[in-house]
């Protein structure tokens, strides 16, 4: 069982992509109530490519300043996850970065599989926003 642990922000190709690039049976989504509207566009996009997938959604009441709420978050997602672990390190706000990033460290020092990701897209930040669901690159961080 693979599980794809991501931020999503306000720009949802990032999901979308990391969807479709990791093929994951389970996506675990830190989010905010701003971004959160944003989650049906990637997933339902993705579910059309790669349709096994099961999604569950943790927001953070601050996702501009709750460091400390998303290492929280961070210490009791690491208590759920089985299997090969893919943290995606990249959407959303400084925050859900930290706290996947931070996830990804707690997942490492309990000796589970962890590959560190990050999703890229080279075009234009226009052409991004025109066209969101677009499948940028998978760079590998840190594999495990």
């Amino acid at each position: 069982m693979t599980v794809l642990f991501s931020p999503l922000g306000l720009n949802y190709g990032v999901l979308y992509s990391a969807i479709l690039l990791v093929r994951p049976t389970r996506v675990v989504v830190v989010t905010s109530s701003q971004a959160i509207g944003n989650l049906h566009s990637a997933v339902d996009a993705a579910r059309f490519y790669h349709s096994s997938f099961e999604v569950e959604t943790h927001m953070l009441d601050d996702p501009l300043a709750g460091f400390k709420e998303g290492r929280t978050l961070a210490r009791l997602l690491c208590s759920s996850s089985d299997g090969d672990n893919v943290v995606n390190l990249t959407g959303g706000t400084t925050v859900m970065q930290d706290c996947v990033r931070s996830l990804a460290d707690r997942l490492r020092s309990g000796e589970k599989r962890v590959r560190e990701v990050a999703v890229i897209d080279r075009r234009e930040a226009d052409e991004q926003k025109r066209a969101p669901l677009f499948v940028g690159e998978l760079i590998e961080v840190a594999a495990p």
